[in-house]
């Protein structure tokens, strides 16, 4: 009996151990579970915690950013805004006080610049001058802007000489000398694209701004009376018809001759003209033409013309001296010269030779060329007066063959447009006449316009007209006359 009670004892404490241990495993699984619950809201807790405070962070970067972004943007268009205003002065007048004033124009006086230095008093002294000197230049263009400075070179026996330099916002440089005794002194600049600047300077700014106002441009006309001695009105019977060929190129195909803007206008502007007011029988004009085209239309001219007729042939364009030969630069016509594509003027004079007219006027409005076929400048030997040919003159010219050339300038460049006009001061005075001439129904004689083209560049540019009578083309003494439709006789 005893021995069952230990076995029912010794059953009893090992159930109680076994559901001891099973409750112990229970709460232990239930623990890890529980733990790896908490585990896992505490990771996702975290996590969405620190997205939160990217996101927040982000946010708050993005507004600060575009703060600073809106404030940079808002200090930057202050500043555009305030250079834009200062970029440019509009008058000389406008310089600061107390500098030293200079106004200087190009050798052909279409292009102003004026401006000041100040004096760097941290430089050292020489002859008792600070050595350099900084400021600004600007342009008649109402956009180019230039820093110039200065150094002083030497000064002997009081002259101040000083070399000067500038670098502009359109990439132009230039450099240059000048020479200075007590305030007053001059020089010149020569600019990276070929141009020269000739220079005068000042304390006193009255005095440059007075000439800066001289030097300006101007498109006025000096306009002639035409046959204020004719005391009737002529009547003139030409033998034969009038022809013209007109050429103006302003585009190139190669990029490194720069287009203008005067010759297409100027050849446009002079056929509406004598398309009005003058009897042609037929006008060829040829824009932005290439070396054929310009043969083929000098070819259509001579098959036109007979023995009897007045040709008027007019070049507007660019023109080139290569070994010492002189040539019209066609619309393909390279920049270097050596691929045949350039127009010679030998080529063109057997041309002009082999026309057959009676009468044949050449003008030409180009850089180099016009001093190129041979002859003497009648502009220079005579007086204005002693040369016109008025009255019943204009008869015997008519009747006499004729061979000349009126160019606007020698072999040196002349300019493309007068100021505030898309033509050239050459086309401006040649049209001014040819208008003036038609109101009074009078004849015109190339001297006439030769002299009137003269005058237009009288005072105003450095650009020297020519007008002569070719040595090779053998003239009769004669001279080309435009007669207005009103004059020719019935």
């Amino acid at each position: 009996m005893q021995f069952i009670k230990k076995i029912i004892i010794a059953l009893t404490l090992l159930i109680s151990l076994i559901t001891f241990a099973q409750s112990e495993s229970t709460w232990i699984t239930k623990k890890k579970d529980k733990s790896k619950k908490v585990e896992k809201v505490e990771k996702v807790e975290k996590t969405e915690t620190v997205s939160s405070w990217i996101k927040k962070k982000k946010k708050e970067n993005k507004k600060k950013f575009k703060k600073e972004e809106k404030k940079i943007t808002k200090e930057v268009k202050t500043w555009i805004s305030k250079k834009t205003k200062d970029k440019y002065l509009a008058s000389i007048n406008d310089l600061p006080e107390g500098a030293i004033y200079f106004s200087g124009y190009n050798e052909f006086r279409d292009i102003l610049i004026y401006g000041y230095v100040i004096p760097d008093t941290k430089s050292e002294l020489i002859g008792g001058y600070y050595k350099t000197s900084k400021g600004y230049a600007y342009f008649n263009d109402d956009k180019t802007t230039c820093k110039v400075g200065s150094t002083v070179l030497a000064v002997i026996d009081g002259e101040l000489t000083s070399r000067v330099s500038g670098k502009c916002k359109n990439g132009i440089t230039f450099t240059g000398k000048t020479t200075q005794t007590n305030t007053t002194g001059d020089g010149y600049a020569t600019v990276s694209d070929g141009n020269k600047f000739f220079v005068n300077f000042d304390i006193d700014k009255t005095k440059i701004a007075k000439l800066y106002e001289k030097n300006k441009p101007s498109n006025k006309i000096i306009e002639r009376k035409i046959a204020t001695r004719a005391k009737k009105k002529i009547i003139l019977n030409p033998k034969g018809k009038y022809y013209a060929l007109l050429i103006g190129n302003s585009e190139y195909d190669d990029n490194r001759w720069d287009d203008l803007v005067s010759p297409v206008n100027d050849i446009n502007a002079i056929k509406a003209v004598l398309d009005k007011s003058y009897k042609f029988e037929k006008i060829i004009t040829v824009s932005n033409a290439s070396k054929k085209e310009i043969f083929n239309a000098f070819t259509e001219l001579s098959e036109l013309t007979t023995d009897n007729d007045y040709v008027l042939v007019y070049y507007s364009g660019h023109g080139k001296i290569e070994a010492t030969q002189a040539y019209w630069i066609p619309k393909e016509g390279s920049f270097e010269w050596g691929n045949g594509d350039w127009v010679n003027i030998n080529e063109l004079n057997i041309f002009f030779t082999k026309i057959k007219a009676h009468h044949l006027a050449v003008m030409v409005d180009s850089c180099y060329v016009g001093g190129k076929f041979k002859g003497t400048n009648i502009l220079d030997l005579t007086d204005d007066d002693d040369r016109q040919l008025f009255g019943e003159s204009l008869s015997d010219a008519l009747n006499l063959r004729a061979r000349s050339v009126l160019s606007s300038g020698s072999t040196g460049r002349v300019s493309d447009t007068a100021a505030n006009s898309k033509n050239s001061v050459f086309a401006l005075a040649f049209l001014n006449v040819l208008s003036s001439s038609e109101k009074m129904s009078s004849p015109l004689n190339m001297l006439n316009i030769a002299l009137n083209v003269r005058n237009a560049f009288i005072g105003n540019f450095n650009q020297k007209p020519y007008f002569y009578h070719p040595d090779t083309w053998h003239d009769g003494g004669g001279d080309f006359i435009f007669i207005p439709k009103a004059n020719l006789k019935k």
